[in-house]
C-alpha cells in the first residue's frame, strides 16, 4: 500500500523593509556594544541581506545620522509638533520609531532610486518626511544642536579653540580622507604614488605635513590594489604618522609601542628603524593583536616582538627596566580626535568617561616611564580633544617625575624633516586639530630621562 505524504505548508517570511532595517542599525550601534561597521555586517546578514547599493545607501544613511544626530533630533521633535527636548541617547535607542524617521532625514539623496526599487513604501517616507523637514531652520536651536556636539562637550571645546569653535564642529561632522603611508621598506613615495594613481585612475596628493604621506579622493577600496597588497603602503592618518615622527626611532634601538593596538603605530615605527634592533608590541588585549602578524608579514617586518600585558603593571616588563631607547604611550582615551571616521564617539562619553580615562592614562604613562634608559626619550600621545586627558595628563606626569624633562615637540619634528612643524604645536606639545590641520586630532608630549 503506498504512503501518502502529505505536503507541510512553507513559511516565507517577507524580507524587512529597508527603512526598518535603517532604524535597526541606528537603533543597535546606540547601543555602543559594537562600532558602526560591526553594527552593520551584523545586522545586514542571512535574512537581512541586502544588495551592494542599498547596503552602502544604508551605511551612508547610519553615519549620516550619526554624524547630524541633534540636528536630526531637534527638526523631528519640530515636525511632531512639540517644543523640542535635549537629546537622551538612551531614550532614543528604545524608540524604534523615531530612529527609522531620524535615519529618513538622513537618507542621502543620490540613493533615492536604490530604496525605491527596493521598496515603494520606504521610498514614500523618506521622500515625505525629507520634504517636511526642509522647511525646520536651526536659527532657534541651542548652541550644542547647531554645532552638532552633546552640551556637555561645548563648553570643553569653547574653552580651546574660541571663535573657532564652529570650524571645528564643522570638520568632525564631514567625512575622513583615506590617507596613506609608504613603507620605506619596500618603495618610494614618488614611486608609490604613482603605482597608485595607475590602479584607482585618480589623483593621489602628498600629505602636508607626514614626509611618508599619500591622501586618496574620497571613499577608496584598497583590496586587491597591488601596491596595497604588496606592502607599499598601509592606511593611516596623517596624524597617527606624525605621532611616529615624533618618536624619531632608528636603526638598531630598543624601542616599546605600549598600548600598540591593532599595529598601525608598530609598523610605521618599524619601518622607521628599517628593520634594525628590537621593537616591542605591548597591549592587554588579545584580540587587537591578533591582526598584526599577517601585516608585518606584509609590511616585511623581522623585527617585532608581541605580547599580550595582564596590565600596565605586568611583571614580565621588570626585564625592560630602564633599558628602552624610546617608549611610545599611544594611550586609551576617548577618541574625540577620530569623530570623522567614529561619529559614535561622542554619544558613548560624557565627563565621569572622560575622568576614568585620565586616571588610566596616568597609571599606564607612569609604568611605562620605568622602561625608559636614562637618555632615552618617552612620547605620550592620545586621539582626544580634551584638555584632562591630554596637557593636564602631561603636566601631573611632570610633576611626579623630576627626572624626566619635557622636550620641544617643535623641535622633535623639524628633526623629523617635516614641514611647517611650528604650526603643528600649542607649547611644547604636538596639538592637531581638524578644522586646522586637516587630519583627526591628537595631542604628543615628549619628555627625555636623565640620569
Amino acid at each position: 500500500m503506498a504512503h501518502r505524504h502529505a505536503s507541510r505548508p512553507t513559511r516565507s517570511s517577507a524580507p524587512t523593509p529597508p527603512l526598518a532595517l535603517a532604524g535597526t542599525l541606528l537603533q543597535r550601534t546606540l547601543r555602543f556594544a559594537e562600532p558602526p561597521e560591526a553594527v552593520l555586517a551584523r545586522t545586514l546578514s542571512g535574512a537581512n541581506r541586502v544588495g551592494q547599493r542599498l547596503r552602502h545607501a544604508l551605511a551612508d544613511a547610519l553615519y549620516g545620522a550619526l554624524r547630524a544626530l541633534p540636528q536630526l533630533h531637534w527638526r523631528w521633535q519640530r515636525l511632531q509638533g512639540g517644543t523640542p527636548a535635549p537629546l537622551d541617547v538612551a531614550a532614543l535607542r528604545d524608540d524604534a520609531p523615531a530612529c527609522q524617521a531620524l535615519m529618513a532625514l538622513a537618507w542621502p539623496i543620490d540613493a533615492a532610486p536604490w530604496l525605491a526599487q527596493a521598496d515603494a513604501t520606504s521610498a514614500e517616507v523618506v521622500a515625505e518626511w525629507q520634504a517636511r523637514a526642509q522647511a525646520v531652520s536651526l536659527d532657534d536651536a541651542p548652541e550644542a544642536v547647531r554645532l552638532g556636539l552633546p552640551e556637555w562637550l561645548v563648553p570643553r571645546l569653547q574653552a580651546q579653540v574660541g571663535g573657532e569653535l564652529p570650524l571645528l564642529a564643522a570638520a568632525l561632522r564631514a567625512p575622513a580622507p583615506v590617507d596613506l603611508r609608504v613603507n620605506l621598506l619596500k618603495a618610494r613615495p614618488a614611486q608609490a604614488r604613482e603605482a597608485l594613481q595607475q590602479a584607482l585612475g585618480g589623483t593621489v596628493s602628498t600629505t602636508p605635513y607626514a614626509p611618508h604621506g599619500l591622501r586618496l579622493p574620497g571613499r577608496t577600496r584598497l583590496s586587491g590594489v597591488p601596491a596595497y597588497e604588496q606592502g607599499w603602503v598601509e592606511v593611516q592618518d596623517e596624524g597617527s604618522q606624525l605621532i611616529v615622527a615624533l618618536v624619531g626611532a632608528r636603526r638598531g634601538e630598543t624601542v616599546v609601542d605600549f598600548c600598540a593596538g591593532a599595529g598601525g603605530k608598530t609598523l610605521a615605527l618599524g619601518a622607521e628603524m628599517r628593520d634594525s634592533g628590537r621593537l616591542y608590541a605591548f597591549d592587554t588585549v588579545a584580540r587587537r593583536l591578533l591582526a598584526l602578524p599577517a601585516r608585518l608579514a606584509r609590511a616585511g617586518l623581522t623585527n617585532v616582538v608581541t605580547m599580550q600585558l595582564r596590565d600596565e603593571q605586568d611583571e614580565r616588563l621588570e626585564r625592560l627596566a630602564g633599558k628602552v631607547d624610546r617608549v611610545l604611550v599611544d594611550a586609551p582615551c576617548t577618541g574625540l580626535g577620530t569623530v570623522r571616521r567614529h561619529p559614535e564617539l561622542p554619544w558613548r562619553h560624557d565627563p565621569a568617561s572622560v575622568a576614568q580615562h585620565a586616571a588610566l592614562q596616568q597609571r599606564i604613562v607612569a609604568a611605562a616611564a620605568r622602561l625608559v634608559r636614562p637618555g632615552g626619550s618617552l612620547v605620550y600621545a592620545t586621539c582626544s580633544l580634551l584638555r584632562e586627558e591630554n596637557e593636564d595628563v602631561a603636566a601631573a606626569f611632570t610633576a611626579h617625575h623630576p627626572d624626566f624633562v619635557v622636550q620641544p615637540a617643535a623641535e622633535r619634528l623639524a628633526a623629523a624633516r617635516v614641514p611647517q612643524a611650528q604650526a603643528l604645536v600649542q607649547g611644547p606639545y604636538l596639538r592637531l586639530w581638524p578644522h586646522r590641520h586637516g587630519c583627526d586630532g591628537f595631542f604628543a608630549a615628549v619628555w627625555q630621562r636623565h640620569g
